[in-house]
C-alpha cells in the first residue's frame, strides 16, 4: 500500500543521506611541474627541433607563405598543441631552416640519382605574375624497385635572353649541376615554342611535345 511504499522510500533516503558526499578527485600540480609547463623549450632541445622541423615541412610541402608563421591563428594553433613551443621568427625559416631542408633534400635526391642509368625529362620556360622568367627541369625515371619517380631538379631564375642557344646551355648546365650525363637522357618533353624546340635540336636531344 501507499504507506508501506512511503516508509520504504524514506528509509532509503535516510541511508543515502548518511553516505559521505563524493566529489571528483583533483590532482594538485606540483610547483616543479607548474614551472616546467610554463618554461619554453630550449632551442637545442629535441622537442623544439621536432616541432620546428614539422613547421618547416608544412611550409615547403604545402607551399604556404612564410607570413603564415606570424598570423594569430597559426600561433594559437601551435600554443594549443604545445604551450611550451614558441614559433621562431620568419628570418629563421627563410635564412636557416628552409635552406637546410633544401640542402638535405638535394643530398638525398643526388644519392638516389647515382643509381639511375636512363631517364627522361620535362622542361618549361615560364613567367610568374611579375613577369620574372624561370626555367624548370623535371626528371622521370624508374628506380630499382620498378617505381616511376619524378624529381623537379631545378626551377631557376632565367633573366638572360631567351634565345635557343641560351636555353640549350641552361638545360645542359642543369644536368651538369646534378652530375647527369646527356647520353643517358632518353628524351625531353617541352611545349612547341620555337626557341625551346630549337634548343633541344642544338643539344641533339630527342624531343617530345606535350
Amino acid at each position: 500500500n501507499h504507506v508501506t511504499e512511503y516508509e520504504q522510500c524514506m528509509s532509503e533516503k535516510r541511508e543515502t543521506d548518511k553516505r559521505p558526499a563524493t566529489s571528483p578527485s583533483t590532482k594538485q600540480v606540483s610547483i616543479t611541474q607548474a614551472y616546467t609547463n610554463a618554461t619554453q623549450y630550449e632551442k637545442d632541445s629535441r622537442r623544439w627541433k621536432e616541432i620546428t622541423d614539422a613547421i618547416c615541412y608544412y611550409i615547403a610541402k604545402d607551399m604556404a607563405p612564410i607570413a603564415t608563421l606570424e598570423r594569430s591563428g597559426f600561433i594559437h594553433l601551435i600554443k594549443t598543441l604545445d604551450r611550451r613551443c614558441t614559433v621562431p621568427s620568419r628570418p629563421y625559416f627563410s635564412q636557416t631552416a628552409l635552406p637546410n631542408m633544401y640542402k638535405t633534400c638535394c643530398k638525398k635526391v643526388a644519392a638516389e640519382l647515382k643509381s639511375v642509368q636512363h631517364f627522361a625529362a620535362t622542361s618549361d620556360l615560364w613567367s610568374r605574375r611579375t613577369m620574372d622568367p624561370y626555367l624548370s627541369l623535371t626528371l622521370h625515371y624508374i628506380d630499382d624497385e620498378w617505381k616511376l619517380r619524378n624529381r623537379c631538379l631545378e626551377t631557376a631564375y632565367f633573366p638572360v635572353d631567351h634565345t635557343s642557344e641560351m636555353i640549350a646551355q641552361g638545360l645542359r648546365d642543369m644536368l651538369s649541376a646534378w652530375e647527369l650525363t646527356e647520353e643517358n637522357l632518353v628524351a625531353i618533353t617541352t611545349d612547341n615554342s620555337t626557341n625551346v624546340v630549337k634548343a633541344a635540336q642544338l643539344n641533339g636531344w630527342t624531343r617530345q611535345q606535350y
